[in-house]
């Protein structure tokens, strides 16, 4: 009974912590956020607002404006929750079309400046130059009726970039729906060439991507496609305002036209209106599809197939034959071929392809002829699984082949990646995670956030309904999965998280005692049933799908999709005798007088920059180079030691030149009288793990960053400003805590080792240093060192941030954590693989802490990977040109934008580079920000011994954290034993004999680097 008592008492105190009144009615944190179903329960649904107590401690709490900031910024219903609601209203039937001309387009209160017809790059009226100093424009539309309404843009979307334009939308001064807040524009572009280039070795290289730049009218579209159709705005009879919202990328605006919606015909409706010609062609016309008249993306590239069904194929060399695949899996992504009529008809058309990408399911493409989709049968035509390649003829669901009426002359075929069919699974499985998110904070309510197997919890009488409402998550889990069932016609492999998500359910509802100490298993952990459920919503979307060639044709039959038996015999003997002697590694011909480079970067990095060496540096020096891939670092150290070491090596980790130079191995570069001009391309902090014992043996190539995540739409709605330092972090912490988030630091990642990386912040920050400057001893002992640790482990023991944080990009998407610490790669991965988030994630400098000139010190590691030239090598200086070459900023540039035009965001050049970094495709808010960061760039100096400090510091954090140790005993504990090492391996290098020092050896500096470029601080 007393056990009860408390439960009880728990709950009502968190819920009076809370500060508001109880209403029915949903309160939407983020679209993802996992609390948003705790917080629906806790303020209500529908319009009436909640009240907040008189003693209401929270953010906002001080004035009525700021009452209730989270139910007033919290984020909208997605488009296919609103448009259920609009398709119940009953709207008058009519056809309506207006135009808004670029002078009626007003910003703030006044007309936007126009730019006239005869400058308007090929526009037929004035148009609207819209770009980052115009936040938003708005324009007043008058209708005849209520009802839904489409918009469409004219566009053209000004070249130099690489992302498209993006732009938000609100009627009435609010976001109808969430994906009103990021409508993309595309740009086009094409192959440079039609025909592919060739390597020395022979083998094809990937054609320049040049942009299209003209103008384009464009239907607003749901940005990640989910709705094939344009997005329909509601909008009340008389005037309405329409308000846009720059968010990336300039464009010249010219007429928006908003319309009522238009209906697709059917296929058989589309045979009656096309015409009775009588002509009846005899032909068939095959095309290659990885030659593409425009695409979408630059990225969308030919595909190179070694399989002996594809055409073209040059013997065991790489040939780009297809195109697609990962490449051309995000929904929108369009390719567009010219194709040729000879004669006025009907005609039919087969792809040959291979779907092995989603198994025993189909992807979807839009097919469109001439700009436009012909019927509705073909606006999310399916590409079933198949491993191997087949033709697929566009038909009907009974096999029927549709014939499309084609006129005589050139006409445009399209496809789009379609994954609409997959929208109401998507949605289901985000509205689903949302209800265990909720679920999980409530049973921790309930039960005191205990999992104490000892302890015994009825959970029934604290939630009656929890069984229920767990098997009827489970119960829709898996209607999802039979309605995938149905669209594959089989069994979705794809799909299977949706069965075990809901097997798990099952078994918590069939033994609801057990729930108290296994509800993390429904939200939280790599193995839950929300962590599942994540995985899928990541995969479901992509629409993989990779053509070899395609088919228009007439009363012939189509060539088989696949050789005999017997030419794939020859084909398989062929390649398997030829494995025996290919060396795969090679990107060009092996030449003695040539620079013999290896690169630690994957193929496709080193074939660009193989090209470009070619074309640049071999042309302008006549210095021949070889690249060859080098899959693992460590061969570095057995090719040194057998001495067949390469003259250069790029892509090497930041402790590799350190371990290399002090066993002699590398040329330093200090040596050489244009260094210093050299070494001011980069951020001094970033220097430092190459530089030892005075000399430079490296230099960096590509740079790291850490800085400040968070979602600007959670912290908005709970009004809470981004953090400046640490104290700001701990200040917003009861905020973030009370409605179940948290703040992420990076010590928390699951490693069990917390690097350097990760702890040497937290001590710089406070003045302290690792080592002492002359590298003998550690210097974490200092008062400075032992408060940055005390930081270091009071943010968990004493402010409970999260100890362990498996994936911090996917507690980031669902809300959990919507404020942390991280680098590069989670930018990369929002920027790819969260589209639902664009412009609404924003960065901002690593938390820091105030020194005594109110300078807010931000000293944070990021030193990427580094160029090294070894000593033993014959070409020295020829080495040198090459390293100079290829980190200047011209050439760093060149390469950034060439290896994301051809790839994709995903491959982001991240130059170190300073002036290269600020000429590549950032955002001009997350550059300033980044560069900002860079200022304070300070990585750890390596020495001998120096490991043995890693290691104790994390062992001292995880005795403290863990253990409850005391910080000052484990760290002096801590200096005993990293002391002890350094002077070994310093005595083992010749620097120390019986214990005294007989060579010195300097700890570099920051300050070392500012005045080796002959600079002031």
């Amino acid at each position: 009974m007393k056990r009860k008592a408390t439960a009880v008492l728990l709950m009502i105190c968190m819920l009076f912590s809370l500060g508001v009144s109880y209403q029915p009615g949903p309160v939407l944190a983020a679209p993802n956020d996992d609390t948003k179903g705790l917080l629906d329960d806790l303020f209500g649904t529908g319009d009436d607002k909640a009240e907040s107590t008189d003693d209401q401690s929270g953010p906002g709490s001080d004035s009525k404006e700021n009452e209730n900031a989270l139910e007033k910024k919290v984020i909208e219903d997605y488009y296919s929750q609103q448009l259920l609601k609009w398709n119940n209203e009953k709207f008058e039937s009519q056809s309506y079309q207006t135009v808004i001309h670029p002078r009626q387009i007003k910003s703030g209160s006044g007309p936007v400046e126009v730019t006239p017809a005869s400058a308007s790059l090929g526009y037929d009226e004035e148009v609207f130059l819209w770009n980052e100093k115009t936040p938003e424009i708005n324009f007043t539309v008058n209708v005849p009726a209520d009802g839904l309404y489409e918009i469409q843009i004219d566009y053209y979307a000004l070249p130099g970039k690489i992302t498209p334009p993006e732009r938000g939308i609100q009627v009435g001064g609010e976001f109808p729906y969430y994906e009103a807040r990021r409508i993309v524009f595309p740009r086009m572009w094409k192959n440079e060439s039609d025909q592919f280039q060739r390597d020395q070795l022979g083998n094809d290289v990937y054609a320049n991507q040049v942009e299209i730049s003209q103008w384009q009218s464009a239907r607003m579209m749901d940005a990640s496609y989910l709705h094939d159709e344009p997005l329909k705005f509601r909008l009340k009879k008389g005037d309405n305002q329409i308000k846009l919202i720059y968010i990336r990328e300039a464009m010249q605006v010219g007429r928006i036209t908003v319309q009522t919606p238009e209906r697709l015909d059917s296929y058989e409706a589309y045979l009656k209106r096309s015409g009775d010609e009588k002509s009846d062609p005899k032909v068939i016309q095959a095309y290659e599809a990885e030659k593409p008249f425009v695409k979408s993306d630059s990225y969308i590239q030919a595909i190179a197939s070694g399989d002996i069904n594809v055409t073209p194929k040059n013997g065991t060399l790489i040939t780009l034959n297809t195109i697609g695949a990962d490449s051309w899996k995000q929904g929108g992504q369009s390719v567009t071929w010219k194709i040729k009529a000879e004669q006025t008809g009907y005609y039919q058309i087969a792809f040959k392809y291979t779907q092995y990408f989603k198994t025993n399911m189909p992807v979807f493409r839009k097919v469109m002829l001439d700009g436009e989709v012909p019927f509705q049968e073909v606006a999310s035509y399916p590409f079933q699984y198949s491993p191997d390649w087949k033709n697929e003829v566009l038909s009907d669901s009974e096999g029927k082949p549709f014939q499309f009426y084609l006129t005589e002359g050139e006409h445009q075929l399209t496809l789009i990646a379609n994954p609409s069919p997959y929208q109401r699974v998507i949605q289901t499985v985000r509205e689903t995670m949302d209800e265990l998110g909720a679920l999980n904070l409530e049973i921790k309510m309930a039960t005191g956030n205990t999992q104490d197997v000892n302890r015994d919890w009825n959970i029934t009488e604290q939630m009656p309904d929890i069984t229920e409402r767990l098997s009827g998550i489970a119960g829709k889990l898996r209607d999802e999965y039979d309605y995938l069932s149905k669209l594959s016609g089989e069994s979705p492999d794809e799909a299977r998280n949706l069965v075990i998500g809901a097997q798990q359910l099952e078994r918590l509802a069939s033994d609801p005692a057990s729930i108290p100490y296994r509800f993390k298993r429904i939200s939280e952990g790599s193995g839950s049933v929300n962590q599942k459920l994540g995985d899928l919503l990541l995969t479901l979307p992509q629409q993989q799908l990779q053509i070899d060639k395609f088919y228009v044709y007439a009363n012939e039959e189509l060539p088989k999709a696949k050789a005999g038996w017997w030419k794939k015999l020859v084909s398989m003997n062929k390649s398997f005798f030829t494995s025996f002697t290919k060396d795969y590694s090679q990107i060009n011909p092996a030449d003695e007088d040539s620079l013999q480079i290896w690169v630690n970067r994957p193929r496709q990095y080193v074939m660009l920059m193989q090209q470009l060496a070619d074309q640049e540096f071999t042309a302008q020096t006549g210095i021949k180079v070889s690249l060859a891939l080098m899959p693992n670092e460590q061969k570095l150290i057995l090719a040194n030691a057998s001495g067949e070491s390469p003259d250069v090596a790029l892509g090497v980790s930041e402790k590799l030149p350190y371990e290399l130079a002090l066993r002699g191995a590398l040329t330093d570069f200090s040596q050489y009288p244009d260094y210093k001009e050299v070494l001011g391309r980069f951020s001094p902090g970033a220097m430092l793990p190459f530089m030892f014992d005075g000399g430079v043996y490296a230099l960096p190539e590509t740079q790291n960053f850490w800085v400040l995540y968070y979602r600007k739409d959670i912290l908005d709605a709970l009004d809470l400003k981004v953090p400046e330092t640490w104290d700001d972090v701990i200040g917003i912490l009861p905020s973030l805590q009370r409605y179940g988030m948290n703040f992420y630091v990076p010590i928390a990642d699951s490693s069990a080792l917390k690097s350097f990386g990760l702890t040497a912040p937290f001590i710089y920050q406070q003045g302290g240093e690792l080592f002492a400057s002359d590298g003998t001893r550690t210097a974490v002992d200092s008062e400075q060192a032992l408060e940055g640790f005390k930081l270091m482990t009071n943010i968990f023991t004493v402010y409970n941030m999260p100890l362990q944080v498996a994936n911090f990009y996917n507690h980031f998407r669902d809300g959990n954590l919507p404020i942390g610490i991280s680098n590069y790669n989670t930018y990369v991965e929002l920027t790819t693989a969260a589209p639902e988030l664009a412009g609404w994630w924003k960065i901002a400098p690593y938390p820091g802490v105030k020194n005594d000139k109110g300078e807010i010190v931000r000293w944070a590691p990021g030193t990427g990977q580094g160029v090294v030239s070894f000593k033993n090598s014959d070409k020295q200086q020829q080495s040198w040109e090459f390293i100079k070459w290829w980190t200047s900023a011209d050439v760093q540039a060149k390469f950034g934008n060439l290896i994301e035009t051809t790839y994709g965001p995903a491959y982001r050049w991240n130059s170190a580079n300073l002036e290269a970094f600020s000429q590549l495709p950032w955002p001009e808010e997350d550059l300033n920000v980044i560069l900002e960061q860079w200022k304070w760039l300070k990585d750890v100096a390596h020495i001998p011994g120096d490991y043995m400090l890693d290691r104790e510091l994390s062992n001292s954090w995880n005795k403290v954290v863990f253990d409850g140790k005391n910080p000052r005993k484990t760290i002096e504990d801590a200096v005993i034993l990293a002391n002890r090492e350094i002077m070994k391996k310093l005595e083992e290098f010749g620097y120390v004999k019986d214990g005294k020092v007989i060579k010195t050896l300097k700890v570099p500096t920051v300050e070392d680097v500012i005045k080796a470029r002959g600079e002031t601080k």
